[in-house]
């Protein structure tokens, strides 16, 4: 009782204060041009603060303003301490004529924001105000931060000894602005510390715009400060030092050019009016949520410590891909970015990736000779990520990974771009979004759970789209609530919202204490189901459950919908499940009460999961991997001499280092430390006991390919241990389970305890058959895989086939993946060739012995399963057979096997023409460097490249502008 009328005074007190500054705020602007004044506000710098001179400086208006040495002081509004509020005659104004334009949508550089105009304006009262922060004062972690893009749309920016932007926005935001800059809240995105604002007149002539932008920013720690702050200050001085207008490159940030923009009319400011403002959309409604800045210490895009301070030393790099290109005889290693198809936007991405990142099958009817063992409408294992910030990414990993059945799922990021294409639908078995979405993604997330996909929505507003009641909420980000859910009550954790109904007077907070009475309103009703249009038009109905509620005012925070014709189900959370307590704990409240609840949360988390999404969880906490020694196996003769041919890199007790690994070769008698995710111990003279030898070897029908082997029960991932590095030609690393599996890129690759995994490297000459079409190696690779077990008697119809380029299917479920890096050394083009096959491992899909298990069943034979190590030498086996074949200059014979073993004959695709237009064609194969041939239906036959998507890469394919 006494909660419900403490919160109705505050209410009350808060809609008192908004109302009486807007209508300061109003009296100020409806001045005539002449005698309208700028309103500021001033902070003094912390810097000044501390040393003393902080009355040395001009506080009335900026230097960022053309005429601040004209500017007399009006009337003081408001002050705290050092802080003041106050006018100043002339108008300010500001030139940005040598600014530069802030990008739209999510950025990470020069700020973290999600600008995309979400915040509703009133288009005919605009106006601009000057933020200006400190940069030589940076406080890591302690406080909260103001999103800028909640209160109108950041349109330009410049770095001096300070850093400004400039802010679109109207009298409501502005007032709610400076409502909250007064209440202490001086952080905005980054961290940076406000110290001016101020509204301006501005003067627009052209605008530098940063284009290309592709190196990826991160706050960490106070030690990055510095390196941030000049690389702002690089990219500014740039763009005021161009006297001509050209595209101006950054030599010292990699990626960044400065164009110059068409020229801009003067914006002036308009006259503010009673009656425009009353025009003002009872459904607008007004942010003002809190970002914790200790979350902005989180890794984006798991980019490295040292990445911020590194502006230089970058390797050239680029990705051959999914298909191919020609290698020139003469290249070097820095010819590779020569490469047809994608170029690769990883910083630190060395060297050449010539596999996609994840496929799905392409339509039933657009498949030729495909035979279904098991169920054909099976959900690929993927959880798809769409978070309006890469800190609310990797929070929701964190718990995903804290929570799911361990190797079932592969958790990836979907971009807002790519959520707006219809490639993931197939690939996801849930898709979790957080925060503000946009309508054309809020459409296709729509389209996903009407064809029987699963939504968990953690503090979106994609809510509106189900239940439009919820338009009118008020927001009030990360409030510690209690709510209850199941068997768990009272549960303290951080609610997203204020209020989840409807507010007593539409969007406002109640100003009418009287007519309020102290009482609270009703709730609104939650309807029992609600009718969702998808793309077509077609109308769908869900049925709607309560599944939480808050303790304050007793209104739903979880809720769940569920379509009974597809089968599509969405859970609804207005409480921030994925927040791990130590992002709080320099706010001891919130780290107190977070740290309690953290076991229910992760419960509840779990319980949402398995009980509502039908999710595979695990019961028991995981257990932290125990890593095992490796063995080095093989003749001695070959141990010798890839030790000889190492000699010159080997470190002080034969220790080899790789960029994410330290190997020490050891003796029997050597006494070496633990192995661990860093550090992989090589026992040269003994054999493993989990890997028969006398297996392997004697089904190994090789010269040179597998015949030295480095062994590990578990270590992180075999790719770590050749990466960089001409080892050995034929050397295979093969781990028995990884834990850092990798995919391309930063994805995941799943490695459970039954799937075959093995890193090969080949040392391939430039000057050979494969050398000069070296992108073959993955179609060559991915043969062998199916010929493997093809050509042992009585397995020739085993269900297996490839799907372009190089992915292994047993009918619509993927079994197996390929993964090839490269790099020129010398004459030599080294390959490291990353293969993952499901053979003994039932979950997550499927596997080769499975499929064998079930062909005995329809076939009523008595084939045996495959022993690990059998199937590992004849895969080596066959690898070596066809490079052979394939050097020796017969690519006929691969082409032909590759055809007789692939799933696309007489497939029909549709492709993307160079108007735009699409076509349907006919596949008929692939050309000498690995593209797509097709026959459009004119009989014209023509090539087809991917466009760089990352689900599907028989979807978007291009026809080539030359």
């Amino acid at each position: 009782m006494f909660l419900t009328i403490f919160y109705m005074i505050a209410t009350w007190m808060q809609s008192w204060r908004l109302s009486s500054l807007r209508a300061r705020f109003q009296s100020i602007l409806q001045d005539s041009e002449t005698l309208k004044p700028s309103i500021m506000f001033y902070n003094p710098n912390k810097s000044l603060v501390k040393n003393g001179d902080a009355n040395h400086v001009n506080i009335l208006s900026s230097h960022l303003c053309c005429n601040s040495i004209d500017g007399k002081l009006g009337d003081l509004i408001w002050y705290q301490g050092n802080q003041q509020l106050y006018t100043i005659y002339p108008q300010q104004k500001v030139d940005v004529s040598d600014w530069l334009l802030f990008p739209r949508g999510k950025t990470i550089f020069p700020l973290f924001s999600h600008n995309n105009a979400q915040t509703s304006l009133l288009q005919n009262a605009k106006i601009y105000l000057l933020i200006e922060t400190e940069l030589q004062y940076y406080q890591y972690g302690s406080v909260t931060a103001t999103k800028l893009e909640d209160y109108g749309l950041i349109i330009t920016w410049i770095t001096d000894n300070n850093f400004g932007v400039i802010l679109e926005t109207d009298l409501d935001h502005i007032t709610r602005f400076f409502t909250t800059i007064m209440q202490g809240q001086l952080f905005i995105n980054n961290g940076l510390y406000i110290n001016r604002v101020a509204c301006k007149y501005l003067m627009f002539t052209k605008n530098f715009l940063l284009y290309h932008l592709v190196t990826i920013i991160k706050i960490i720690s106070c030690s990055q400060w510095p390196s941030y702050v000049n690389k702002l200050k690089q990219i500014s001085q740039m763009a005021k030092s161009m006297s001509q207008q050209l595209p101006e490159k950054i030599n010292e940030t990699r990626g960044m050019e400065l164009i110059l923009e068409d020229p801009a009319s003067i914006l002036e400011l308009p006259k503010i009016n009673e009656s425009t403002l009353a025009e003002t959309s009872e459904n607008n409604v007004i942010s003002t949520p809190m970002t914790n800045l200790s979350i902005m210490s989180t890794a984006v895009n798991n980019t490295t410590d040292e990445e911020l301070s590194q502006d230089s030393n970058h390797s050239i790099n680029s990705t051959l891909l999914n298909s191919p290109g020609e290698l020139p005889a003469n290249s070097s290693h820095s010819e590779l970015n020569k490469f047809p198809l994608q170029e690769s936007l990883e910083e630190n991405f060395t060297d050449i990736d010539i596999t996609s990142r994840r496929h799905s099958l392409p339509d039933n009817n657009e498949i030729g000779d495909n035979n279904e063992i098991g169920d054909n409408n099976a959900k690929r294992p993927n959880i798809l990520i769409c978070a309006d910030s890469a800190i609310v990414n990797d929070n929701v990993c964190s718990v995903l990974r804290t929570t799911l059945k361990e190797n079932k799922y592969a958790i990836y990021p979907l971009s807002m771009q790519d959520a707006q294409k219809d490639m993931w639908m197939e690939q996801t078995n849930l898709i979790i979004v957080c925060g503000n979405v946009e309508p054309d993604v809020a459409s296709q997330v729509v389209e996903f759970i009407v064809r029987g996909g699963k939504l968990l929505a953690l503090c979106s507003d994609i809510l509106k789209i189900f239940i439009p009641a919820f338009k009118t909420a008020e927001i009030r980000e990360n409030e510690l609530v209690r709510f209850s859910y199941g068997k768990w009550k009272y549960v303290c954790l951080l609610h997203h919202i204020f209020c989840y109904q409807a507010s007593p007077v539409k969007t406002k907070f109640s100003q009418d204490l009287e007519e309020s009475n102290f009482s609270r309103p009703p709730a609104s009703p939650i309807p029992v189901s609600t009718n969702i249009c998808d793309q077509s038009g077609k109308k769908h109905t869900f049925d709607l459950k309560i599944l939480g509620s808050e303790e304050t005012w007793h209104t739903p925070c979880i809720l769940f919908a569920n379509q009974l014709e597809s089968g599509g189900q969405a859970v609804f959370s207005q409480i921030h499940l994925e927040v791990d307590p130590y992002q709080y704990e320099f706010e001891e409240n919130k780290f107190t009460t977070l740290k309690d609840s953290n076991a229910t949360r992760l419960e509840i988390f779990s319980d949402i999961l398995s009980t509502h999404l039908g999710i595979e969880v695990d019961s028991q906490p995981k257990m932290n991997y125990t890593y095992s020694s490796g063995f080095f196996l093989g003749r001695h003769e070959l141990k010798l001499e890839m030790m000889q041919r190492l000699k010159d890199i080997l470190h002080p007790n034969d220790v080899l280092k790789t960029s994410k690994l330290e190997i020490q070769f050891c003796n029997t008698s050597a006494i070496t430390k633990p192995a661990s995710s860093a550090f992989l111990p090589v026992f040269i003279h003994r054999c493993p006991e989990n890997f028969s030898t006398v297996t392997y070897f004697e089904n190994l029908n090789t010269k040179e390919i597998g015949r030295l082997v480095i062994y590990a029960d578990v270590m992180t991932s075999s790719n770590y241990v050749v990466n960089g590095l001409a080892l050995h030609h034929g050397l295979a690393v093969i781990p028995y389970q990884q834990t850092k599996g990798q995919g391309r890129g930063d994805n995941v690759w799943l490695s459970p305890k039954g799937c075959a995994m093995f890193t090969l490297q080949l040392h391939i000459p430039i000057r050979s058959v494969l050398g000069d079409k070296i992108s073959l190696i993955q179609y060559l690779t991915s043969l062998a895989i199916i010929t493997a077990v093809k050509l042992k008697p009585g397995y020739q119809d085993i269900n297996m086939k490839i799907k372009w380029p190089n992915d292994i299917y047993t009918g619509n479920t993927k079994i197996g993946g390929i993964l090839v890096t490269s790099f020129i050394q010398s004459s030599n083009i080294i390959c490291n060739i990353g293969v993952g096959i499901n053979l003994s491992n039932t979950s997550p899909t499927t596997c080769i012995n499975d499929i064998i298990t079930k062909y005995n069943e329809s076939s009523k034979l008595k084939l045996q399963q495959l022993p690990y190590e059998e199937f590992l030498a004849r895969v080596f086996s066959e690898i070596e057979s066809l490079l052979n074949i394939v050097q020796n200059g017969n690519l006929d014979h691969m082409y032909d096997q590759y055809y007789k073993n692939w799933m696309h004959t007489n497939a029909e695709i549709t492709v993307i023409l160079p108007d735009n237009s699409s076509q349907k064609v006919k596949i008929l194969g692939i050309d000498h460097y690995g593209f797509l041939e097709v026959k459009g239906t004119n009989g014209k036959k023509f090539t087809v490249h991917p466009d760089g998507n990352s689900f599907d890469i028989l979807k978007g394919l291009v026809v080539p502008k030359y």
